[in-house]
């Protein structure tokens, strides 16, 4: 999609003061002084080097573009509009202003037809004049019709490029049927010329059989041709029965296409030789009776692969996640790969699969991480696996519930005991504490029964899924490529988790769940207490129960590039000391750590945690990230399951 977007409007304005402690946030509101500054912040903000003129259109109409245009218009470099379908025409004033420095323009708009829309040629016309652009090099034109969004690229330059002459030749081979007015060879043109990326709202293009029939004929030729040739395709609202369709509507080829006369690239299985990027936003994978039909064969240059899922509660069915054959070949040249869910055996292949993937992300729709439906099972120790065989990662988000306990075999450690899940008293961690979706009340939960029992508790309702303590997460060999590692569900010692950032020394974004772990860490060994006696600068002084000072001295050594600490079920006092703030200082790259407040308690908890790690000189600002409210609507959500298990989870 676009590169520049519109910038939503900020917040008052924010200031740092050499006066105001670290980790304080002074805001300035209701001054003259303060209104002058947020026009001058507001200028600069939809200013140089992007004018985004549909903020000020919407401020104060053409008027007020122009004169924005003369206050800012000759430090501009990249040029923005975003237009509905019956303002077309301020657009094209805009365009008519000079713009001397601008290299990129950007517009979005509805039309209903993109090739015979006048306005679109006309702003085509004057972006190509060199008199009012004499910099620019590229106008990207996103337009919106009839369910789809397609994105064109339009090149500045005078020579024609070798690839779009191929192309504009293929098109001589399409039937005289389908090009049988102008019209619809223009149509055709103007994508083979200029398309870069189109997007299918499959729910909407498919309410009439006309429309349908429209949609997967256009998507037969984007798939099965080298005619237009886009570098990104996504399918949004999608069923597998859709994916079926497709590839069914290529195969019966009802308008006799000549695939081999419109193809550059050889390759019977291959659907489309030019794409790199898929986006699919599937709807009911659990139907059973329909999985993914694509794998590495229909798209070998496939480089980034995204599959979002809407879950459907209408079907009543309770089958496990499949995702057909997309697995089945090798994906050698995919790097960025996101899933709804996770299994064990689908991280084993994973592995074997994808062996050069640098970003993988396991994100489920909100709310649905701890979803029965899901794959049936994912350990900690499949996400150890994945942390530490592939070498080529350089980020790994798993935002997805656990689905069975540690076992004393996995990772080489002991089995965390129930206890350490309390923060005080009988009260247990905000997922894990909970023995079975029915009910209200909090009852302890054993690891062994949770683990042995699968998805089921003993009277075989459905359990919720969540989080899973784990004494240990070494990454061996230590990784060089880790730079982003989100585990929310994950629950960590701080020990823990600074013995993990001692195997990632290049890591600069960290997220997981805390437990409170009160053993005392092992004895250093005589050599690294030797090491830090002949040290330059001596060891910190640690009084802190959860803090190794052999990994302490190993992080301080390497000059961690730590950036950001996000810290899940940590908001309680027994967490934060002085000693962890002078830890937590050693990071001189650090600029925050968050803290994930999931519930209303945690948040005055997390208020007086900053306010110690302001008056302890932490050098580093400390937020807090409250998801009370979406905390509680899991509950809320995990709380229905006792009526909807029987309406639509049954295990009878």
């Amino acid at each position: 999609m676009s590169t520049y977007s519109a910038v939503p409007v900020r917040a008052p304005v924010a200031r740092w003061s050499a006066s105001t402690p670290p980790g304080t946030l002074q805001t300035f509101v209701a001054s003259d002084e303060a209104t002058d500054t947020e026009a001058a912040d507001e200028s600069l903000w939809y200013g140089t080097p992007v004018f985004d003129a549909s903020h000020w259109h919407a401020k104060g109409g053409l008027a007020l573009v122009r004169a924005m245009h003369a206050k800012l218009g000759a430090t501009v470099e990249a040029l923005i509009i975003q237009c509905a379908g019956d303002e077309l025409g301020w657009p094209w004033e805009c365009l008519a202003l000079s713009w001397p420095n601008v290299n990129t323009v950007d517009i979005s708009c509805d039309v209903s037809s993109v090739e015979a829309d006048a306005q679109v040629l006309r702003w085509l016309g004057l972006v190509q004049d060199h008199v009012l652009f004499p910099l620019a090099r590229l106008y990207r034109l996103t337009a919106r019709w009839a369910g789809c969004t397609e994105v064109f690229e339009h090149p500045l330059r005078d020579d024609i490029d070798i690839e779009l002459d191929k192309r504009l030749l293929l098109l001589r081979n399409l039937p005289s049927q389908i090009c049988s007015s102008p019209q619809e060879t223009c149509f055709y043109m103007y994508r083979a010329m200029f398309l870069v990326s189109v997007e299918f709202d499959m729910s909407t293009m498919a309410k009439t059989n006309s429309g349908a029939l429209a949609m997967y004929t256009y998507i037969s030729y984007l798939l099965k041709t080298d005619v237009f040739s886009p570098h990104s395709i996504g399918l949004t609202g999608a069923k597998p029965s859709h994916l079926q369709s497709i590839l069914a509507k290529i195969s019966e080829n009802s308008h006799k296409l000549t695939y081999d006369r419109m193809r550059v690239s050889t390759g019977n299985l291959a659907l489309q030789f030019s794409l790199k990027v898929l986006s699919l936003d599937l709807y009911c994978m659990t139907e059973g009776r329909h999985t993914i039909p694509f794998c590495a064969a229909h798209f070998p240059q496939l480089e980034s692969l995204v599959i979002n899922h809407s879950p459907d509660f209408k079907g009543g069915r309770d089958d496990p996640m499949n995702l057909g054959v997309l697995f089945r070949l090798p994906w050698p040249r995919l790097v960025d790969l996101q899933l709804p869910f996770i299994s064990d055996d689908y991280a084993r292949l994973l592995l074997d699969k994808c062996p050069n993937l640098r970003f993988l992300h396991v994100c489920p729709e909100p709310r649905y991480e701890r979803w029965t439906a899901y794959a049936q099972t994912f350990t900690p120790k499949a996400l150890h696996t994945i942390a530490t065989q592939w070498h080529t990662l350089r980020q790994l988000v798993v935002s997805y519930a656990f689905r069975q306990g540690l076992q004393p075999s996995d990772l080489g450690t002991a089995t965390a005991s129930p206890s350490r899940l309390s923060f005080s008293g009988t009260r247990m961690s905000t997922f894990s504490s909970r023995a079975s979706v029915i009910g209200s009340s909090l009852s302890p939960l054993s690891i062994e029964t949770f683990a042995s029992s699968g998805n089921s508790n003993s009277s075989g309702k459905p359990q919720m899924p969540g989080l899973q303590p784990c004494d240990s997460f070494p990454i061996r060999p230590p990784s060089n490529s880790l730079r982003v590692l989100h585990l929310p569900y994950l629950q960590l010692s701080f020990s823990a988790g600074l013995a993990l950032l001692a195997d990632a020394p290049q890591l600069q974004i960290l997220e997981f769940s805390y437990f409170i772990k009160d053993t005392e860490p092992a004895t250093p060994s005589i050599a690294a207490t030797l090491r830090r006696r002949v040290a330059p600068s001596p060891a910190l002084p640690l009084n802190a129960p959860f803090a190794d000072p052999d990994v302490v001295y190993r992080i301080r050594s390497m000059r961690h590039q730590l950036q950001n600490l996000i810290l899940r079920e940590a908001c309680t006092t027994r967490f934060i000391s002085s000693s962890w703030i002078e830890i937590m200082n050693m990071f001189a790259q650090l600029e925050a750590v968050t803290f994930v407040a999931n519930k209303q308690e945690d948040i005055a908890v997390a208020a007086r945690l900053i306010q110690f790690c302001n008056r302890n000189n932490a050098r580093f600002g400390v937020k807090v990230d409250d998801q009370s409210r979406s905390y509680q609507t899991c509950i809320d959500f995990a709380n229905s399951w006792d009526k909807s298990g029987k309406l639509l989870w049954s295990s009878q």
